[in-house]
């Protein structure tokens, strides 16, 4: 095992490693017990191909580095680095310029992966040698506090049942496995089109090739609430991708720390309008086949966001986007009752 403190990690760290078939990115801060967790989950794979691990320590002050050197001495596929604290979106980047792998998982640190789970991503991507990305089901671990969610991708990311989404715009593959789950169904295809209406997958269950990650840029380092969705969505732009029920990795849904359980009641309206944005400036080529569909979007977002505001009493904001939507002749009708409402109160 490896390990180096680092602020700046450059792309040589990558090219002073073996080529490997794939990196798992672990970023973790004061976990020490759940980072070990998901380093384990990883390194008890059935898998004969070489994959390493990088935990990108982020400013830990419980030991985590020392703990993971305790445990993994000798095991050149587990390195660590250290880093000032930087936040998880910094990161993961730390760790994916110092990675190798063909394909690349980042894995939250309060997460693990099943046993099996890399026999059958090495399967798809093996038959399915277009695919840009994979993304595996999961369930939530047991929680006195939560409910089981047994679907946790297809059951808690929003896209999957918000309006606009088109199964059958899907190719559907039904597949004989070698993992302990036989049957499963793949569904693979354009993702975009789903992916501005609503976020669809999980980050811990998700392998992506590692030219896509380099065509669609590096984790937006400033966000701290929806920050996958907008790196997923770039993501999507480059190819095709393909989601398989395949219960592959088991997600902690219960923690007090997580940061996704303090985000304000606007953060997701306004991340929404965000993303559609930031794609039309930074990919106008590829869009343009969208166009249609990308306006739609954005329009039922500002609408969206318009009602957020309102119900947090900020009412020129919600007037202003409200007036767009009218102006746009979107939810017309609902968009002057919701400005009768504002005038009102």
């Amino acid at each position: 095992m490896t390990t180096h403190t680092t602020s700046a990690p450059t792309t040589a760290d990558a090219a002073e490693a073996p080529p490997c078939w794939l990196s798992v990115v672990i970023p973790a801060h004061n976990r020490r017990e759940l980072a070990l967790r998901a380093i384990n989950s990883v390194l008890e794979q059935h898998h004969p191909r070489r994959i390493e691990i990088i935990v990108v320590d982020d400013g830990s002050t419980d030991g985590l580095a020392e703990a993971i050197h305790q445990h993994h001495a000798g095991n050149d596929s587990v390195r660590v680095i250290t880093t000032a604290r930087e936040y998880t979106n910094a990161a993961r980047n730390t760790g994916f310029r110092a990675s190798c792998g063909e394909l690349v998982c980042f894995l939250d640190s309060d997460d693990l992966w099943m046993a099996h789970t890399l026999t059958v991503v090495e399967q798809i991507f093996a038959e399915h040698p277009e695919l840009a990305f994979l993304s595996i089901e999961g369930s939530t671990l047991p929680s006195p506090a939560h409910p089981l969610i047994s679907r946790v991708v297809a059951e808690d990311a929003p896209g999957w049942s918000h309006a606009g989404f088109r199964s059958t715009a899907l190719v559907h593959q039904s597949l004989t496995l070698d993992g302990p789950q036989r049957n499963a169904t793949l569904l693979y295809g354009d993702y975009f089109p789903a992916i501005i209406r609503g976020d669809l997958f999980l980050l811990s269950g998700l392998i992506i090739r590692r030219d896509a990650i380099v065509r669609a840029g590096p984790f937006t380092e400033h966000f701290r609430f929806y920050n996958d969705w907008e790196f997923f969505a770039r993501m999507c732009l480059q190819g095709i991708g393909g989601y398989i029920d395949y219960d592959g990795f088991r997600r902690d849904a219960g923690r007090v720390d997580q940061i996704s359980r303090a985000r304000p009641a606007t953060a997701m309206p306004r991340r929404h309008v965000y993303i559609l944005r930031t794609l039309a400036r930074r990919f106008p080529a590829r869009l343009a086949a969208y166009a249609t569909l990308h306006k739609d979007a954005l329009n039922d977002a500002q609408y969206w966001m318009a009602r957020c505001l309102l119900r947090t009493h900020h009412r020129r904001f919600a007037k202003r986007l409200l007036m767009h939507s009218v102006r746009q002749r979107y939810k017309v009708a609902r968009s002057l009752a919701l400005l009768a409402v504002a005038n009102f109160i």
